[in-house]
């Protein structure tokens, strides 16, 4: 009896942060190659994304989940009589124009266009198409809270200067783990859009 909690534990203890490690792996991910890369640092060029979005209000954190929640429920069909959406990697969050407002975004599977994306039913979660584009991205693993995501920042956009690009956009974070994955497992991204 003993061996088998021991045997049960241990298999605990690999499986389950090695499916943490694995799944995003699973989901579709936006297309691109990679056009220049030094460790962690990346000059990457994206194809055409389709985002559904919606704006949200508060501190990072607390708007990463605010906006988390009507996305989900828009993929999985609970708001509306159609198809459900395979989640997607990773969760994009970016500040808005208006600073006040943050945009929080999934992006979706290839297979929908603008004329085949069913409509929510939520009038605050809106469609966009971002064109092809090049993008600075610095990759790292952690739990990114707003320390940590405005250290990266500050690293990338000194990056950018150094390699000789122009910045097209404000910053945007890209979570590709859910909330209950162990810091050192998350994968977290901070992109800006560029030009050379």
């Amino acid at each position: 009896m003993i061996k088998i909690i021991i045997i049960t534990l241990c298999f605990g203890f690999v499986c389950i942060p090695l499916a943490w490690f694995m799944l995003p792996k699973f989901l579709e991910q936006p297309k691109y190659t990679v056009i220049k890369k030094e460790n962690n640092l990346e000059i990457r060029r994206y194809a055409k994304i389709l985002t559904s979005s919606v704006k949200v209000e508060g501190d990072q954190y607390y708007a990463l989940r605010k906006g988390f929640q009507p996305l989900v429920r828009y993929i999985g069909a609970k708001e509306r009589n159609s198809e459900k959406i395979s989640m997607t990697a990773p969760v994009i969050q970016s500040v808005n124009e208006e600073n006040e407002k943050w945009t929080i975004s999934f992006a979706m599977p290839s297979k929908y266009s603008l004329d085949n994306l069913p409509q929510p039913e939520n009038n605050n979660i809106y469609f966009q198409e971002i064109e092809p584009s090049l993008a600075a991205v610095i990759r790292f693993n952690g739990k990114a809270d707003e320390k940590l995501l405005n250290l990266k920042t500050d690293i990338l956009m000194r990056w950018i200067e150094l390699k000789g690009y122009a910045k097209l956009s404000r910053p945007k974070f890209l979570f590709y783990n859910d909330p209950t994955t162990p810091g050192f497992l998350r994968r977290n991204e901070v992109m800006i859009l560029v030009k050379k």
